[in-house]
């Protein structure tokens, strides 16, 4: 197992509204912070905003693993289209432009 399934498979026993949350919560941080990037704040207090970007860098990835937490299926749930194998009708298909206008490039 990778890292990233490793860590989606962790939060995925957390209750769904704690995966949304942090997910949020994660996504608002960002927001701010690319709002005072926009209007041009430098300090807040004594952090400055690059050393809060430096750390929102590192913990930004994790938004991706609680999204591959939540889309992910877990153990026991099937997926409804494994089985699905049926044969497609194309006998209907007509194409909708000349083929010559389409690739008149190609055969001269």
């Amino acid at each position: 197992m990778n890292p990233i399934t490793t860590a989606a498979s962790l939060l995925r026993d957390l209750p769904a509204p704690v995966r949304r949350t942090i997910y949020t919560v994660l996504a608002l941080i960002g927001a701010v912070l690319a709002g005072l990037v926009a209007v041009g704040v430098d300090t807040i207090g004594s952090l400055t905003v690059d050393r809060m970007l430096q750390v929102y860098a590192y913990l930004s990835p994790l938004m991706g693993v609680v999204a591959v937490a939540n889309v992910t299926p877990g153990e026991g749930d099937e997926l409804p289209l494994v089985d699905f194998d049926e044969d497609s009708d194309l006998s209907s298909f007509e194409p909708v432009g000349d083929e010559s206008d389409v690739f008149a490039g190609a055969t001269t």
